[in-house]
């Protein structure tokens, strides 16, 4: 007998599922049309999670709500409709969670593997913890692994009740990784070890790396979901969003930079990038260059890269899933609206941003030698913090796991900027003097 958990599948399209299918094929799955009176009905005994996709709001509320007064387990709420979305609404309501497609297929599958394997013994699914936050002797009460991207395999390097080896921490820091992996079963284990490390050395208030990171980009999540929200904006709308953003920025970006600051470089390099990482990784980048170099102010930089590429979100579903490399010429042409998409999107919301944020965002795809976009601007025309951001989003671009290629380190990314800087003097793509200054940085 089979010892998947059972999923039941609502509504969900053949091009969804397909899309999920990596989670997906470890459950067994019953499919249902989008019926309101027939989810009214008992459902199968053996169901342990739903998943069900709707578009209209009100039905959207209306299911929650009766889902919830008769079932306890994990039901999950899809939807591709901005217009209909309000994921406040909607976990209010009863959901365990709600996500907009495609921009949330990473993140849906994630909360799909760890639904899954809380119902399937013998199911491991593996959470990132950055190297950070362990030390060479540490008796560890939880197991850790490293990742293989190249067969996509978890080997595991310590058991609980082991101590890391000191030897062994090293060799997986000059191999270029900055996490290892932990079973999401054991993730408590691992606050409380870190949580009680902190308090050993007197840090109470603080957090650890993992938990930052992790905190951060559930919070560009939500902060997100705000902006997609159709609901009417308004003065005090957008001062509750700007706040969020400067709690954001000041919470998980700014505080503790100065003082580890290749340290939390390293932190956002080497992971699989999606909607939210990518914003969150940029953001804490900018932030990082800024105070390295002494360009502009962190705290702009970092509002910038939070809010740089809200416009992709407005692009058609197809746009979004692909790499600028893979799309048609036309799908360039549409890509190439996203940064006044992004300004646009701020202002119908009534979020009041700093000017020089403004012209970060519309101006960090332009390029020095006048090729970028969206206006060709070239040489100081561009604000050098557009610049700064401009290269932030190419250094996470750089350094994230893409399929089929390994990903770079920072001195390695920051390697090819130069090259390609010094090759071909006449298309050089970043301020000379911005890039002079973060050579500097990052010696090559």
């Amino acid at each position: 007998m089979s010892q998947k958990p059972t999923l039941l599948l609502v509504g969900i399209d053949i091009e969804t599922e397909k899309a999920l299918e990596p989670a997906l094929r470890n459950a067994e799955l019953i499919r249902m049309d989008l019926d309101i009176e027939k989810l009214m009905e008992p459902l199968p005994e053996i169901t342990k999670i739903i998943l069900l996709k709707c578009e209209d709001a009100a039905l959207t509320l209306e299911i929650a709500q009766s889902l919830r007064m008769q079932y306890p387990f994990p039901i999950f709420h899809v939807c591709t409709n901005q217009g209909t979305f309000n994921k406040k609404a909607f976990l209010k309501n009863g959901f365990t969670d709600s996500f907009i497609l495609p921009l949330d297929f990473s993140t849906l599958t994630t909360a799909l593997n760890e639904a899954i394997a809380a119902c399937a013994p013998g199911l491991t699914v593996y959470r990132r913890v950055s190297l950070l936050d362990l030390d060479a002797g540490e008796s560890l009460d939880f197991d850790t692994s490293v990742y293989f991207q190249a067969n996509n395999k978890y080997i595991k390097i310590s058991h609980a009740g082991d101590e890391i080896d000191g030897e062994r921490l090293e060799k997986i820091k000059k191999s270029k990784l900055s996490n290892l992996f932990v079973p999401s079963t054991q993730m408590q284990n691992f606050y409380q070890h870190s949580a009680k490390k902190l308090r050993g050395i007197g840090n109470d208030q603080g957090i650890s790396e993992t938990e930052r990171k992790e905190r951060l980009q559930s919070s560009v999540r939500d902060l997100m979901s705000e902006m997609f929200t159709d609901e009417s904006a308004s003065f005090q709308s957008g001062q509750e969003v700007m706040s969020n953003c400067e709690n954001i920025v000041k919470s998980y970006i700014i505080q503790g930079s100065d003082s580890n600051w290749y340290q939390r470089i390293l932190q956002v390099t080497g992971a699989q990038g999606d909607h939210y990482s990518h914003s969150s990784n940029v953001s804490t980048v900018a932030a990082l260059f800024s105070m390295g170099t002494g360009i502009g102010k962190p705290e702009d930089l970092a509002l910038g890269g939070l809010l740089h590429d809200i416009g992709k979100a407005l692009l058609p579903p197809e746009i979004q899933q692909l790499e600028v490399e893979e799309m048609t010429p036309q799908q360039v042409e549409q890509y190439k609206k996203h940064p006044e998409l992004s300004v646009n999107t701020i202002k119908q919301k009534k979020i009041v941003i700093p000017e020089i944020v403004t012209k970060m965002i519309l101006q960090h795809h332009e390029l020095y030698n006048g090729t970028g976009f969206p206006n060709g601007y070239f040489a100081d025309r561009i604000c050098k913090e557009a610049q700064l951001l401009g290269l932030a989003d190419y250094f996470d671009h750089l350094t994230k796991l893409k399929r089929g290629r390994p990903a770079l380190s920072p001195r390695e990314a920051i390697s090819i900027i130069k090259k390609e800087q010094v090759d071909n003097p006449s298309r050089i793509r970043y301020n000379p003097e911005i890039v002079k200054a973060l050579l500097e940085l990052f010696p090559v």
